[in-house]
């Protein structure tokens, strides 16, 4: 997982999302699904512990870019990973708590920060309702370094 420069958008998106795998692992997580489609709607990573049923949107940046990864996931996109998740869980019922996380991944020449924002999109520090830095409590911060 070294340099990306080079790579093409997409390949970019599934090393970020390779990376968000990994932390989840980390962090006790299990993987239930990655890349889940439904009508062409998709959910980036399904991950649950004891208690939750995560859907995950994984967004990755450079240190170049002037805004931050979570910021592409704007009202529309929200929506369709609500249709998408009601369409999972149809097909795979729980009693598990729902929650809607974001993974956001920047990368420098020297380091890659992960924010991993919790209950994103309705949350009591939903990053809509406030800036990154005002809710920094609720987001677990990782940085790998080289």
């Amino acid at each position: 997982m070294g340099e990306e420069k080079g790579l093409s958008k997409r390949a970019q998106g599934e090393q970020a999302e390779l990376r968000a795998q990994l932390w989840f692992k980390r962090n006790g997580y299990a993987i239930k699904h990655t890349n889940w489609y439904h009508e062409h709607k998709e959910i980036d990573l399904v991950v649950e512990t004891e208690k939750y049923r995560v859907f995950v949107e994984v967004k990755y940046n450079n240190a170049d870019s002037v805004s931050f990864p979570e910021s592409k996931v704007h009202k529309q996109k929200q929506k369709f990973l609500q249709q998408c998740a009601r369409s999972y869980q149809f097909k795979f019922p729980t009693h598990k708590t729902i929650r809607f996380d974001i993974v956001s991944i920047t990368q420098s020449a020297f380091s890659i920060q992960i924010y991993h924002i919790k209950d994103a999109f309705f949350g009591r520090y939903s990053y809509r309702q406030s800036h990154r830095l005002s809710h920094f409590c609720d987001i677990d911060f990782n940085v790998i370094r080289f």
